[in-house]
């Protein structure tokens, strides 16, 4: 399989500028926390009320900003988390498309139009083509309302609106041939369902079954080759 891209990489980035950010945060806090504790100090020794007074309203200062760069700390951290499960479950379904015989891949396209890069295009064993966008979570996924449920969890934004949206931007760059538009979920524990909008929802597990209903756009795996490589080529990434 012709394999291009990093499975992942948009949102490794995103979690190492967050640790990134993290640690410039608790730095700080750390030094606020010093320079509170040597004006609360100096508040107790300094033998005059007025210098007291000065060294008390430095330390409470300090005090506040040492809190608020501390929460900045921790909700970067969090989002780091976060992203570094985002970009374990893309290297996830990477080894479920690897697994389905398909002809290319490709990881992180830019498509063009808003809405970021595509987290995986395929073009299958049957030469179809397929934009998928991977989602986290684990248990019975439901869709309804602009939104998808993984157990007790809703993903944030339009899922399936965003799978829809990549795979016609994929359609125009493919001169209109039919693109199957699907959102898969690594821990997702039911059986593949097809939403209103005809954008397929799966799990790794059920990947290869849906990727096997893509019609046909290419004549030949070589076609689709070569499309892969033109497009990756053309990527502003």
């Amino acid at each position: 399989m012709y394999e291009v891209g990093r499975a992942g990489g948009y949102v490794t980035r995103q979690m190492w500028q967050r640790r990134g950010r993290a640690t410039l945060y608790a730095a700080a806090a750390a030094l606020l926390a010093a320079t509170a504790a040597g004006s609360f100090a100096g508040a107790v020794l300094s033998g005059t009320r007025p210098l007291q007074a000065v060294a008390a309203v430095a330390g409470l200062a300090a005090v506040m900003g040492c809190g608020f760069v501390w929460t900045r700390s921790s909700r970067f951290l969090r989002q780091a988390r976060q992203a570094a499960v985002g970009a374990r479950s893309e290297r996830d379904v990477r080894t479920a498309v690897r697994r389905t015989g398909s002809v290319a891949a490709a990881y992180g396209l830019l498509l063009g139009g808003r809405g970021g890069d595509c987290d995986a295009v395929v073009f299958t064993r049957g030469c179809g083509a397929a934009a998928v966008e991977v989602k986290t979570g684990h248990g019975e996924v439901v869709a309804g309302e602009g939104k998808l449920r993984v157990g007790r969890r809703v993903l944030h934004g339009d899922p399936v609106r965003q799978a829809a949206n990549q795979a016609r931007l994929l359609s125009r760059r493919l001169n209109g041939g039919t693109v199957q538009a699907v959102v898969c979920v690594p821990g997702m524990s039911n059986r593949p369902f097809s939403t209103g909008a005809g954008v397929w929802v799966c799990s790794a597990r059920d990947l290869k079954a849906v990727l096997d209903r893509a019609p046909r756009v290419f004549d030949s795996a070589a076609e689709a080759e070569a499309t892969m490589r033109r497009l990756w080529d053309a990527n502003p990434s």
